[in-house]
């Protein structure tokens, strides 16, 4: 029974790994980030260089939760991070911006529409 079920989620995820469409909309690949860390980004952007502790306060959460979320997004090529003494500050990738714009112009796009729906 086990090696059955094992085999059937094998081709499953074959399957979706085939069939997946692949994102060209920049809206929508900023839209696969987690709602959670993406909460984290839009406070970055907001900052332009800032620390887990600043984006805490705009958050709500708390900093250990932030720095968690800033790593993730770090390694996902998402934002920068610069050590300043015992500091570490984020910052929108640069790098990524040179190399592919999409990833900052979807993230000012996704900002201007929410300004304009909220006001």
């Amino acid at each position: 029974m086990n090696e059955r079920l094992k085999s059937l989620e094998l081709r499953i995820a074959e399957l979706e790994a085939h069939n997946s469409p692949s994102i060209n909309d920049k809206m929508a690949v900023f839209l696969t980030v987690p709602d959670s860390i993406r909460k984290s980004l839009f406070a970055v952007s907001r900052l332009n260089s800032c620390t887990a502790d600043e984006v805490s306060e705009i958050t709500g959460r708390h900093r250990s939760i932030e720095n968690k979320y800033l790593n993730e997004l770090y390694r996902a090529g998402w934002l920068e991070r610069e050590r300043v003494g015992k500091k570490i500050y984020y910052s929108l990738g640069r790098k990524v911006d040179e190399k592919n714009n999409e990833y900052w112009s979807a993230v000012e796009e996704v900002e201007n529409k929410l300004d304009q729906l909220l006001g």
